[in-house]
This record gives structure tokens, sequence and C-alpha cells, in this order.
């Protein structure tokens, strides 16, 4: 009997050997998953305004991508309040203009030999679509206000991802000194 159970365990431990190396064999002839590295942005997408024109530049990296161009858009809502100045330096009321509407920009960049971009995008303070102001005063900006920054890589589908801060200000007084 004690033969017995030794042969009956050398097969069993045979068999075992064999359908361990089969499922092994089997298990290579087919591809395996390789992880996947899908373009991202990496930290923070920024956001801020320059002091003298009102406008915003919005930073951001982007990282997994292939060596094809990638097309960016940032995107904001924008409120723009513009006053009229005479040459004596003052703003007569009555003369003041609002703007507001959704600002985007692209721009088109090629990642590095990493697969990154590391770029800036600037969104422009609009004008009014007609200036208000008579021949003799200039159109002056007194203060613009962004809100919902946003950042998005159109080529791969991935966005909007808001900036931080998200909404920037800046105040020039209601009828601010000539630069």
């Amino acid at each position: 009997m004690n033969s017995t159970v030794n042969h009956f365990a050398r097969t069993l431990a045979v068999c075992g050997a064999l359908i361990c190396a089969f499922g092994t064999a089997e298990a290579n002839t087919y591809p395996q998953p390789q992880p996947q590295h899908k373009p991202q942005f990496s930290g923070k997408v920024t956001s801020s305004i320059d002091p003298k024109t009102g406008d915003v530049k919005v930073c951001f990296k982007e990282i997994n991508l292939k060596n094809k161009a990638v097309t960016y858009t940032a995107k904001a809502s924008v409120v723009a309040s513009y006053a009229c100045r005479n040459h004596g330096g003052n703003c007569p009321p009555g003369k003041d203009t609002v703007v507001k509407q959704t600002v985007a920009t692209s721009a088109t960049y090629s990642p590095d030999k990493h697969g990154t971009v590391s770029a800036c995008i600037t969104l422009k303070v609009p004008k009014p679509a007609k200036n208000p102001c008579p021949d003799s005063m200039s159109l002056v900006l007194e203060s613009v206000s962004w809100t919902n920054i946003t950042i998005s890589d159109v080529t791969n589908g991935i966005g909007p991802v808001a900036a931080y801060p998200s909404k920037q200000s800046v105040n020039y007084g209601s009828c601010p000194a000539p630069k």
C-alpha cells in the first residue's frame, strides 16, 4: 500500500507540473495587457492676471502625449467695464460700457521627447464691438473680472480642467489715470 501511495503521489506531482507548464505556455501565447499611459494634465493648471492689461494667463503641463501636435483651448467668462476719458483726464458720466462674453483662445504645441507639453495661453480682455467714445476721448478699462477659467486638450478630448484660481479680477478705478 505504501508503494501505491508513493506511486499515486508521484503521478499527481507529474500531472500537476504538466498542467502548470501547459498553463504557463498557454498564458504566454496571448498578448498580455500593457499598462495604459493616457494623456493627462499633471499638477495644477494655474491662472494669473496681468495687473497692467487685465489679460489672464493660463499655464499647464500635460504628460503621456504621443509625438503629435496637440491643440489646447483656454476659456473663461469675462466682464470688462470701460469708460471714456477726455483730454483733461476726466471721465464724464454716462459714457460707461460693459462687455460680457466668453473668451476662448486656442494654441497648438508639440510634445517634447518625453511626451510633455508645458505652456501658457493668454486670454485677452475684449473691447467693445464699437468704440462708444467721441473722437476727442479715449477708451479706458475701469475693471475686468474673469470667472470659470479652464483649459482643454482638444486633440485628446480631455477637459475642461479648472484653473487655480478659477476667478481673477482687477479694478483700475472709475476713471483710471493715464498709463
